[in-house]
């Protein structure tokens, strides 16, 4: 992987095509169950958004984020065409300060791109930003 993670990504998603597909990951297909009905739900680093777009069908209120800007709009593409809300935001994980129990649940799928350094700061932030018995579904 290049070292600007941004650029990578932005490479990756400037296809017409959905790289993963619109389809939720099976893991989040299979274990939504798990989360509330009607709960606040981050997805970090969500690409292209086939979950957080698949969590807001399901009746969340879902806020999502992604690296890169072209994934981004895929995902608010995605989002539109399916007639759902989907709070998108543009930031990087690393160095990102993680509101403290600001969510019911966060879905993290395929997380495992970032290195391990990283990937402990989002663990860290994922525990930080779930409320006190909140759920965190993490698929790699």
């Amino acid at each position: 992987m290049p070292a600007n993670d941004k650029d990578f990504w932005n490479g990756r998603f400037a296809s017409e095509s959905y790289v993963f597909g619109t389809r939720p990951a099976a893991f989040l297909a299979d274990n939504a169950h798990s989360i509330p009905p009607r709960s606040r739900v981050l997805v970090p680093a969500d690409g292209e958004g086939r979950n957080s777009v698949f969590l807001a069908e399901t009746g969340h209120r879902v806020v999502a984020t992604d690296i890169a800007e072209a994934g981004i709009a895929k995902a608010r593409k995605l989002a539109d065409t399916r007639g759902v809300s989907v709070e998108f935001r543009h930031l990087d994980l690393r160095g990102w300060q993680w509101p403290e129990a600001e969510f019911d649940a966060v879905v993290a799928v395929f997380i495992q791109f970032a290195p391990p350094a990283v990937r402990d700061a989002i663990f860290a932030g994922m525990k930080r930003t779930v409320r006190p018995g909140g759920v965190a579904l993490l698929h790699g």
